[in-house]
């Protein structure tokens, strides 16, 4: 799959795109349908888009990338809030002389996505939120918890919750090779920052439509903040089959049907 390095700030940053590949220094080939930007959660990185990237590319140009610290991007450490996160994104993507893009955010990513709307730095046509999502967080367990991993406290594990019940051990083989790819401290401050994020103020006075997709195994706490996202937002909310919080790699074709309609509704290509 093409992969290209950017330097933002001094940082390698790795993109992954779809499409022809492209020299050097020059921006990925974003010619086809709508241009999709996929931002990832905390302690992720860009591939963990790839089979959703896989199923999109026949129609939109997706691309992905590793935030700072985490997957094959420079860096030791998280950017440490929503708003620098939220500046890095707008600076790759705004070097490559696209009119708009579709952000699709997952967990953290979401709250990055629904930064870039705000500021209107980058034009974003519509936010596809999906995973863990909610505009405050309760955060602090699993702060206290990372905290004391990075600390040698307490061991670093794989998190199994969230997915659908009959998950295959193919879809948490898949996720637990990218999750080893980021270091803990950087997750850890993921956390803390989107703890931090002011998720109130994003969500007023946004420009463009927000689709709030949640898995049909989705917990009822969680499935709360979903609805209250979409609702102060001015969104809606649709179900992913088959797939609990993790819809990114549990359900990627059908989460690609879903973001694909969504494009198509904004005036980009179905």
């Amino acid at each position: 799959m093409p992969r290209k390095y950017v330097q933002i700030d001094g940082l390698a940053t790795l993109v992954h795109h779809r499409g022809p590949t492209t020299l050097p220094g020059a921006p990925p080939d974003t010619s086809q349908g709508s241009v999709i930007a996929c931002l990832h959660d905390a302690g992720g990185n860009g591939n963990c888009f790839s089979a959703l990237m896989d199923a999109l590319a026949g129609s939109h140009s997706p691309v992905s990338f590793d935030q700072p610290g985490h997957g094959r991007s420079g860096g030791l450490d998280s950017l440490g809030s929503i708003d620098a996160m939220a500046e890095h994104a707008e600076a790759v993507l705004s070097g490559w002389g696209v009119d708009e893009v579709v952000l699709v955010g997952e967990g953290m990513g979401a709250s990055v996505a629904l930064e870039i709307a705000r500021r209107g730095n980058v034009v974003a046509a519509g936010v596809v939120a999906v995973g863990t999502v909610g505009l405050a967080p309760d955060l602090d367990e699993e702060i206290e918890q990372l905290a004391a991993i990075t600390a040698g406290k307490a061991r670093r594990q794989f998190d199994q919750t969230g997915y659908a019940p009959d998950t295959g051990r193919e879809v948490y083989g898949a996720a637990f090779q990218q999750w080893v790819k980021t270091d803990p401290r950087a997750t850890v401050n993921d956390r803390r920052g989107q703890a931090a994020w002011d998720g109130g103020s994003a969500a007023t006075g946004l420009q463009c439509p927000v689709l709030v997709v949640v898995g049909e195994h989705t917990e009822d706490e969680h499935r709360a903040a979903a609805d209250q996202m979409a609702a102060a937002t001015g969104g809606a909310t649709t179900d992913l089959p088959g797939a609990g919080r993790r819809g990114v790699i549990e359900q990627p074709e059908a989460l690609a049907a879903i973001v694909s309609e969504f494009a198509a509704g904004l005036g980009g290509a179905s």
